[in-house]
């Protein structure tokens, strides 16, 4: 190969590699989302049962 077929060879990898971390960080990004909406929902989800709780207790998860 010529040195300019070569260079053009390792400008296609090195192309190919940052679109592949692109590609990576973007996943992982969605994934780091995903878990944070998950986070939030379970949560609302606690507060909900031990709301549930209390009114069937009758009081406040404060109170002793």
């Amino acid at each position: 190969m010529s040195p300019t077929a070569i260079d053009h060879h390792f400008a296609a990898v090195f192309e190919g590699q940052a679109a592949l971390r692109r590609e990576v960080r973007d996943g992982f990004a969605k994934v780091n989302a995903r878990f944070d909406a998950l986070e939030e929902t379970m949560g609302r989800n606690q507060a909900q049962i031990v709301e549930l709780l209390s009114a069937l207790v009758g009081k406040s998860p404060d109170q002793n």
